[in-house]
């Protein structure tokens, strides 16, 4: 009934640590692998299915998507670290037959403020962020013509389709799963903040997804 899709690049520490839980709790697992050869989390997605796809986050879990046969899907980034308790949600959820998308909390070590807000902002807006651990069930995905296939953005794209056709089967549970810090402590947390929004708000008023990616990976 559900699937795990994760998006990967060059991370097989995170990769072999979630892989681990998902096996703890008999999920399967589509890996997405962006590498130039994918050797590295070929052993460690074992015994999930693999498959390689060229480096792009909303593109690798567009193609997990489109290869996901169970109603359920759940992106679940390498680097995100999911609870017990988003697992019983997500079986209550399946159980309870109602079609519906949304996302879990995020916590990040360190910065609990940045995660409050983060929450706080995604809960009152409905737009999610890929490391929120996002869920859908299939039938709304394409309601909404599929996840997108974007180089960037494509968590706030697939969010704003969803919220304007099914608004009201959006679930947001107070429950959490632990997101990477890297980003913020490579980068500088006031610095990624701001680059953040720049991208949402260039984003909004009609900046492409492909010109923006080229901003933010040659940054």
């Amino acid at each position: 009934m559900l699937t795990v899709v994760v998006p990967v690049l060059d991370d097989d520490v995170a990769l072999a640590r979630l892989i681990s839980w998902l096996d703890a709790y008999n999920l399967n697992a589509i890996v997405v692998d962006g590498g130039l050869a994918g050797d590295v989390s070929r052993p460690l997605a074992q015994p999930h299915r693999r498959v390689h796809r060229p480096p792009s986050r909303g593109g690798q879990v567009a193609a997990g998507v489109k290869l996901a046969h169970n109603q359920w899907v759940w992106v679940l980034h390498a680097d995100t670290q999911p609870s017990a308790a988003a697992y019983v949600y997500l079986q209550q959820v399946i159980a309870a037959q109602h079609p519906v998308w949304g996302r879990f909390d995020i916590t990040l070590e360190g910065l609990p403020w940045l995660a409050w807000f983060m929450n706080w902002r995604s809960r009152l807006t409905k737009i999610c962020t890929g490391d929120q651990g996002m869920f859908f069930h299939q039938s709304l995905l394409h309601d909404v013509g599929g996840y997108p296939d974007l180089p960037l953005m494509e968590d706030v794209e697939v969010s704003r389709r969803l919220k304007r056709l099914h608004k009201k089967s959006f679930r947001a549970p107070k429950l959490n799963v632990e997101a990477s810090t890297r980003r913020w402590r490579q980068r500088g947390i006031v610095l990624t903040i701001f680059s953040m929004w720049s991208f949402r708000w260039q984003y909004y008023f009609g900046v492409k997804a492909e010109t923006l990616a080229a901003k933010y990976y040659d940054a």
